[in-house]
């Protein structure tokens, strides 16, 4: 066994060797053995084959690497320059594409990677979304949908941001070694680390999968109420005492109201569900804006826009990046590079 500078045993070297000394399995499997002390697990043997073989079939493809380095660094610049111009001469056909790809690539490739477990979630997450879409694109629209629709997608959210926290709660446990400490095998470590990324992807893809739908429904439900227009005066003439999101009135109401700075009253769970929820930062009526500060009155207000506005952030590479790295593996595969 060769030793470092430091006189102490240095763990052998088989990531790089010359293309034509690829050790055998056997070689690698007693230098293993013998730097470890021990010998080794089924799961380590078989990540050991995995990487001989990895190995074997790119030898002496230095050359081609190179060529495939360039192309994806390439590509990603360009995409990345075409997106962002897409997005700001086009936003409307920009927002579609990415909620359909946001609901349908990760689906695809859960189904050719034979992902079962992704796809029965997916799957109820659909059936219940899309009775909740449905709700949302009726005509005439009923006065309870607003609120039905927040509600849903407040309980998404606060779901995804659960299973994102105790995920990364996880990963730190399995990032320390606390479950070897207390004896447990290498192999459940880095179970339980696969476990916590897991859960924070769950929690990522489902909670800006709401997002967007609810982005894109906020406006559809506030213009079929009459009370909100994108662009000039609204069709309805709001009336005093009126919540301008449902509809209802807010005399005498049991619900608990919230007057913004502009003088509109609402119900708390409409005008949340449109501020927060449906990410708005203005009043619906009059568009005046709104200080979100106001809508925290607790730490759980305050850190879920936190995590809302880091789905926000992470959209591109939930969407965008799986679909540039697969048009480059076509471009690979149509040029023969491995």
């Amino acid at each position: 066994m060769s030793q470092n500078h430091t006189g102490e045993p240095s763990h052998p070297q088989y990531n790089h060797p010359p293309v034509d000394q690829i050790p055998s399995l056997e070689e690698v499997v007693q230098a293993e053995e013998q730097f470890l002390g021990r010998k080794l697990e089924d799961f380590e043997l078989e990540e050991i084959k995995r990487r001989i073989a990895f190995m074997k079939e790119h030898q002496g493809h230095e050359s081609q690497h190179a060529e495939m380095v360039l192309i994806m660094f390439g590509a990603l610049i360009v995409s990345q320059v075409l997106i962002s111009i897409w997005k700001k001469y086009h936003p409307g056909s920009y927002n579609i594409a990415t909620l359909l790809g946001l609901w349908i690539v990760p689906m695809l490739l859960a189904m050719n990677a034979g992902n079962t477990r992704f796809e029965i979630v997916w799957i109820i997450f659909s059936l219940v979304n899309g009775y909740i879409v449905k709700r949302a694109l009726e005509s005439p629209m009923r006065s309870m949908t607003p609120r039905l629709v927040y509600s849903w997608y407040s309980r998404v959210y606060d779901v995804c941001y659960l299973l994102v926290i105790v995920g990364y709660g996880i990963t730190l446990v399995a990032f320390f070694h606390l479950p070897v400490v207390f004896g447990t095998s290498n192999k459940t470590e880095g179970d339980v680390f696969v476990t916590g990324i897991l859960m924070m992807f769950y929690g990522l893809y489902f909670g800006t999968l709401g997002r967007d739908f609810v982005d894109r429904l906020s406006d559809r439900m506030a213009q079929a109420m009459g009370y909100y227009a994108k662009q000039g005066f609204p069709k309805k003439h709001l009336r005093e005492n009126t919540c301008a999101i449902c509809g209802e009135t807010t005399r005498d109401s049991s619900e608990e109201l919230q007057k913004l700075v502009c003088g509109h009253t609402y119900h708390l769970g409409c005008i949340k569900g449109w501020l927060i929820v449906g990410k708005k930062d203005m009043c619906p009526y009059c568009k005046e804006n709104v200080d979100l500060a106001q809508f925290k009155g607790n730490p759980w207000d305050t850190t879920q826009q936190f995590y809302l506005a880091l789905l926000d952030a992470l959209r591109y590479l939930l969407v965008w990046n799986p679909v540039v790295f697969l048009i480059i593996h076509v471009v690979f595969g149509v040029l023969h590079l491995k």
